[in-house]
């Protein structure tokens, strides 16, 4: 089998099986994976026979596949905003919707630090660090998280740049700033931004998922909780009220939400902090996908 025809076969197989929105790319990618070769390098050795490892190593990918399994998973990365991060079973694949609050966020960036609550794979933080050059603290629950947070700052060169503390939403942060703030002295930031992309999908939402999400992705990184989804959302802003206080008078929110939350995420955030006007930003393809405030 050449390269072309493994390419071939791929394609219609993950086509009859209607897995994806694009099978040969799928194929392409689990090739060079088998191959230990760049995709690239594919498109110059279409007439390169495979050896019968790497053949052999290519169906299993395929088949993997075929039960709907996320080629990010079986090649074990994905790339967001240019840069390669590392993916397992713990933390949710990148989404490129996710760019919309990276680019909102880096015009903030001017003597301010970065959090980024939730951090899971730590695409946000790391993204924000290495664009920037400004400081994140990255925070997330899950220990397994975490592990993957600090190996991608450190594959892109930034791991100088983005603190990781495990912790519930904001907790490590609020214990960061009790520590630094020192009566009638000056905060060592002017603004602090917080980048959130928490779990908001509802039950039924997570229920008629595709099954390469609902088989494969944590289910506690997708779900947010309570009728509406953003049970996380609404603790997230209730301990912001309750410390806001102990960070800089400039705090800029900036959350990725489903394009059905818009009217339930504002009221959630105006009722915590009324004199803020919460703004919606849309994604690539024209859908509601963060909300920023200044609060």
């Amino acid at each position: 089998m050449t390269v072309m025809e493994a390419l071939q076969w791929a394609n219609e197989k993950l086509k009859h099986d209607a897995i994806g929105d694009s099978p040969m790319l799928d194929a392409q990618v689990l090739l060079a994976h088998a191959m230990e070769v760049s995709k690239s390098w594919l498109f110059t050795h279409l007439g390169e026979p495979l050896r019968a490892p790497q053949e052999d190593a290519f169906r299993k990918l395929i088949e993997r596949r075929a039960a709907h399994e996320p080629v990010a998973y079986m090649v074990g990365e994905r790339e967001f905003y240019g840069r390669p991060f590392t993916v397992n079973r713990f933390v949710l694949i990148p989404r490129p919707a996710t760019e919309t609050l990276v680019e909102a966020a880096l015009p903030l960036s001017t003597d301010a630090l970065f959090a980024d609550i939730g951090t899971g794979s730590g695409a946000i933080a790391v993204t924000l660090a290495a664009e920037s050059g400004t400081p994140v603290i990255a925070t997330d629950y899950g220990r397994e998280a975490i592990t993957v947070a600090k190996l991608n700052a450190e594959r892109n060169g930034v791991a100088d740049l983005v603190d990781v503390r495990q912790g519930d939403l904001l907790d490590p942060l609020i214990k960061l700033f009790e520590k630094i703030t020192k009566p009638g002295a000056p905060l060592p930031y002017k603004r602090l931004v917080i980048c959130a992309n928490l779990p908001y999908l509802t039950q039924a939402q997570w229920e008629a998922a595709d099954r390469d999400v609902k088989d494969f992705e944590p289910k506690t990184a997708l779900v947010g909780g309570g009728p509406d989804g953003l049970e996380l959302y609404w603790k997230l802003f209730r301990q912001l009220s309750r410390a806001r206080q102990n960070f800089p008078r400039k705090l800029t929110v900036l959350v990725e939400i489903d394009p059905d939350q818009t009217n339930r995420i504002t009221a959630l955030i105006t009722h915590d902090f009324p004199g803020s006007t919460p703004h919606v930003l849309k994604d690539l393809e024209g859908f509601d996908r963060v909300v920023i405030a200044d609060i």
